[in-house]
């Protein structure tokens, strides 16, 4: 089994669908210094059109699969995915992140609206020297 999809247009496939992308991104991303009540507001609000998005789930364990730092990613703040990262596998979490696109991608193709690969994604190379 492959460790992550194929091409590019797989790997990303889910987030052209994600409901963020209808706001100002600046919402899902803590400012410098930011603490506190005003946090927590935002996060809250980030959170609360996550719950609203469809592609939630996948995303969520994409940046638990990934180990992203920052921002609030399915409804998981950075808090959020520390707390869990110290009880998840990193294995498993890859695995999770696989079964969730897989059945985003099971739902969309019965809806009739899979998204299609774009290109393959190309090896890293290591600078020579």
């Amino acid at each position: 089994m492959q460790s992550w999809p194929a091409t590019l247009g797989e790997f990303w496939s889910w987030h052209v669908e994600a409901a963020c992308g209808a706001v100002d991104i600046s919402l899902f991303y803590s400012p410098d210094g930011e603490r506190g009540p005003r946090r927590a507001r935002r996060e809250r609000a980030a959170k609360e059109v996550c719950a609203r998005c469809e592609v939630a789930e996948v995303c969520a364990a994409f940046a638990i699969a990934t180990r992203e730092p920052y921002g609030t990613w399915g409804g998981l703040s950075e808090g959020d995915r520390r707390r869990l990262w110290r009880r998840t596998d990193q294995a498993a979490a890859q695995l999770g992140y696989r079964r969730a696109l897989a059945d985003w991608e099971r739902r969309k193709a019965a809806q009739g609206s899979r998204p299609q690969p774009e290109r393959r994604l190309a090896p890293q190379r290591v600078p020579a020297g």
